[in-house]
């Protein structure tokens, strides 16, 4: 049967996949989309979890690819603000160069609570340090077109955030967008019955970055035509490939035109103490090096990394410490420097039992919330390929 996640899921995966029924992706509707509001059966006066839909709050605005380099989504919770506490979706799905948000507000508590959702809504500003209630009006990224820099973030207009409540953030982007993506979230476990985790999707990333979760899932599918070096223009990544002269002989050499300071990497971590469930999906004939790391303290066989598919003809593995393995893929000449291509490392800080429950999920008082072994990490390819495979 499958879950409320699974159902947003069907939605985000709309370009992607080309699944029908799903939306919005090249273009969304002003307005609400996905499921309806998740009240349930509560009563006004009863206690318990109140979703509301997911709504477009900023549909298809243009975003010029060459002047974007950098994008932040979500934060950890700062001044009594800015927490979005929950899930971040990120999806390469637009054919044009625009963006959509979509966000998705809950809170834990009675019909009156509901206030809340009122003075939740999207903060998107050019970010330069912490965030301000009062950004200059200059760096508001949803006028005009977006701009460099710019962080997606949940405001509370109040002054202090209730600890029950968040946001869910959705983000279509270009699928031709080469910039940094930074990502960031925690979870919400200040109500121990209802416990919701900050999991991370990310669709056909084609450039890299770094995602820092709690004890969620971060599922992040590399896209297909993945370049060692994402920001070096395509004809010098050509002649990279072709290198000295047109031959291939010294692939990659550092001689090259791209150099070594243009090779992208991506990090995946969810620091101590937490313990996340974190898997990354790669193409399979992209130069890659990988990390995979479980640093717990206490060392389990539960939680061992998986490098999988890595084939010998063309992947190198070293597993001399099982609980840290790494792995070249598709090493290209003995003129290119080992370690260098694109650098994929993922880290989770613990392996143990974590209580959790997934958005829309029905609520039962007094029922303990379901739980998971969390800290296992896994590389592959084509693993992430199927809404099915993502919980």
């Amino acid at each position: 049967m499958p879950t409320s996640y699974s159902r947003g899921v069907c939605m985000l995966l709309l370009g992607g996949l080309g699944l029908a029924g799903c939306g919005p992706g090249g273009g969304a509707e002003t307005g609400t989309t996905g499921d309806a509001s998740t009240t349930g059966d509560l009563m006004p006066d009863e206690l318990g979890p109140r979703e509301g839909p997911w709504e477009v709050a900023l549909e298809a605005l243009p975003f010029p690819l060459a002047d974007v380099h950098t994008l932040t989504v979500g934060r950890k919770e700062y001044d009594d603000n800015f927490a979005n506490r929950g899930v971040v979706e990120v999806l390469f799905d637009h054919d044009e160069p625009t963006i959509t948000i979509e966000t998705r507000k809950y809170v834990f508590g009675i019909a009156s609570d509901i206030d809340a959702f009122e003075r939740l809504s999207l903060w998107a500003f050019v970010h330069a340090g912490n965030p301000a209630r009062n950004p200059d009006p200059s760096t508001d990224c949803t006028k005009g077109a977006w701009k460099d820099n710019c962080a997606i973030y949940a405001y509370y207009d109040g002054k202090s955030q209730p600890s029950r409540t968040g946001m869910d953030l959705r983000v279509h982007l270009p699928r031709a967008y080469r910039g940094e993506l930074l990502v960031a979230t925690e979870d919400n476990t200040a109500e121990d019955g209802w416990p919701r985790r900050g999991d991370v999707t990310v669709l056909d990333l084609c450039s890299g970055g770094e995602i820092d979760l709690e004890a969620g899932r971060a599922q992040v599918r590399l896209c297909r035509d993945l370049s060692p070096a994402p920001a070096c223009p395509p004809a010098s990544v050509e002649a990279c490939e072709k290198f000295p002269d047109g031959s291939g002989l010294e692939a990659w050499s550092p001689e090259c035109p791209c150099g070594i300071d243009n090779f992208g990497q991506l990090v995946v971590r969810a620091p101590e103490p937490w313990a996340a469930d974190i898997t990354v999906d790669v193409p399979t004939d992209t130069w890659l090096n990988a990390t995979l790391q479980n640093s717990a303290p206490i060392k389990q066989p539960q939680c061992l990394p998986e490098l999988a598919d890595c084939d010998p003809r063309s992947c190198l593995l070293d597993e001399t410490d099982p609980f840290a393995p790494t792995a070249e893929f598709n090493y290209p000449s003995e003129a290119a420097p080992h370690g260098a291509g694109f650098n994929v490392f993922a880290v989770t800080s613990g392996c143990t039992f974590i209580p959790f429950v997934e958005p829309g999920a029905a609520w039962t008082p007094g029922a303990a919330p379901p739980e998971e072994l969390r800290g296992k990490l896994r590389l592959c390819s084509g693993c992430l390929s199927d809404p099915e495979d993502m919980p």
